[in-house]
């Protein structure tokens, strides 16, 4: 049985983001995952996806 999620996830991806390095915050949410930078302001949409090692978390083809 798949069970959905209605409560939002948040993540921190250390040095995540793409264009600063900052802290990346991630929301995970019924709708897919989010993610906006505090301190630069980039946003997007990255896909995560579950592998052997843990979630892979890939931002316009890049590992994050």
């Amino acid at each position: 049985m798949t069970e959905v999620q209605t409560t939002p996830l948040d993540y921190k991806i250390p040095e995540g983001c793409p264009v600063c390095a900052a802290d990346l915050p991630v929301r995970v949410s019924g709708s897919g995952p989010r993610a906006v930078c505090k301190h630069c302001g980039w946003f997007g949409r990255p896909h995560i996806r579950v592998t052997h090692r843990g979630l892979r978390v890939t931002i316009n083809g890049d590992a994050a």
